[in-house]
């Protein structure tokens, strides 16, 4: 019984304005199925202000990832209550089982000024 290991790192460069100690982010890891649709892996949510550098990690045991994943999807997401501020989406391939990890890279975008 093998695990993974999800890094990754958020960055801020295209974000034209502060952050409030507010909001609420959201990052969302996700199996992408052979059939397209998503099975919720790990899930981080926390208000905060979000100063750089951001990053996370997510633990898996693979047998909970399943054999009909054949990819990672990560979304952020940064909420001030119900309104979208800020995004990221990313796809990535699936490691090998006893792959070192590899740092996954997201730019923020701002949604909402």
């Amino acid at each position: 019984m093998g695990g993974k290991t999800i890094k990754g790192e958020i960055s801020l460069r295209d974000i034209p304005f502060q952050f409030q100690s507010q909001y609420v982010w959201t990052i969302q890891l996700n199996g992408v199925k052979v059939d397209g649709g998503l099975k919720q892996l790990g899930l981080i949510s926390e208000p905060t202000a979000i100063k750089e550098p951001w990053d996370f990690m997510f633990h898996l045991d693979d047998q909970h990832v399943g054999h009909d994943i054949h990819m990672y999807a990560l979304r952020v997401e940064v909420l001030d209550g119900n309104v979208l501020i800020a995004d990221a989406d990313h796809r990535f391939s699936m490691a090998r089982q006893g792959d070192a990890p590899t740092v996954q890279q997201l730019i923020l975008q701002p949604q909402y000024i």
